[in-house]
């Protein structure tokens, strides 16, 4: 069951708070209790702080000079230390900026993490393990990969999103990364279909599943007429990005021709379509040396677990 974490921080951290903090939390599992996403217009601000804190389990206090200046923040962490008195864990300070310890951790010896090096592995360790949460990968690997990802999609190139889990590793959250690059993608946003589900294990069933991703609903004809339906129909768009997940099954679809890949390496050449092609082999080791897929998306950025 997911940890509900309240995070209390200044909002001059708030970039960091929800660009990093907030997305390694989420994806590993736990529940975030934040500001940005519980708080109403209308309803008072020091009423809806305590109601929101209140309904989580533990709060997480992101420390800076500027926390420490703010009296929002202050009433928040004495609230955390009132419903603490016997530090049971349930509040968790974290240093994002050098800043002296406020006197009610150093008081009560409290263990803090340190992220004033936002890339120490151990550090980031110690905070998701209080929150209950996992990624299944280092937490500065992970959001490498995701910036990586993002910067790729910004600028319109298709690219191979290859998931390497580690023996003995806890699950790797590669579908909650894929799922977060909406947050930070304006339009248009990245559609997902999964070749693992039943629609998509014939090649008119793909085409459709694909046209359905991408807002577009529409009887599809049988082979080979589905072909020229996709090319139409993604070709009347100014854009489109698509996650094709779980390509390692192609080798096993007969349906999944040449000709599908040609139509798909075509849209993506005329500017229509960007591609990210999830797999667990580089699509180079996947598929045949000459196959229009492996060869038009040669950019690899590898998603790798780590060993527990």
């Amino acid at each position: 069951m997911s940890k509900k974490v309240f995070v209390s921080y200044c909002h001059k951290q708030g970039e960091w708070v929800l660009n990093r903090l907030v997305s390694c939390l989420k994806a590993g599992g736990a529940e975030v209790y934040i500001d940005r996403e519980r708080f109403k217009a209308g309803f008072g601000v020091i009423g809806q702080m305590d109601a929101t804190q209140d309904a989580a389990e533990t709060t997480l206090l992101v420390l800076s000079p500027d926390y420490l200046k703010s009296d929002y923040c202050r009433h928040e962490m004495e609230r955390a230390f009132g419903r603490d008195p016997y530090i049971d864990g349930s509040t968790i300070p974290l240093k994002q900026q050098e800043c002296e310890m406020p006197e009610e951790i150093r008081a009560a010896d409290l263990l803090w993490v340190n992220l004033c090096d936002d890339k120490d592995i151990a550090q980031w360790e110690l905070l998701l393990q209080a929150c209950d949460a996992d990624l299944g990968a280092d937490a500065p690997h992970w959001l490498d990969v995701r910036d990586e990802i993002l910067r790729s999609l910004q600028h319109n190139e298709s690219l191979n999103l290859v998931v390497i889990g580690q023996p003995q590793a806890k699950e790797l959250k590669w579908k909650e990364l894929i799922e977060q690059l909406n947050d930070h993608l304006s339009a248009p946003k990245l559609e997902q279909v999964d070749l693992y589900t039943g629609q998509a294990v014939t090649r008119p069933g793909l085409v459709g599943a694909i046209l359905y991703a991408c807002g577009i609903k529409m009887a599809i004809p049988d082979m080979p007429e589905d072909l020229s339906v996709l090319d139409k129909a993604i070709s009347g768009r100014n854009l489109s990005r698509l996650a094709l997940l779980h390509l390692d099954i192609v080798p096993h679809r007969p349906d999944y021709d040449i000709d599908l890949f040609s139509s798909l390496r075509y849209l993506s050449e005329s500017r229509k379509l960007v591609l990210l092609a999830q797999s667990r082999q580089p699509l180079s080791m996947l598929l045949p040396q000459n196959h229009p897929l492996s060869s038009f998306i040669p950019k690899v950025i590898e998603l790798r677990g780590r060993n527990k």
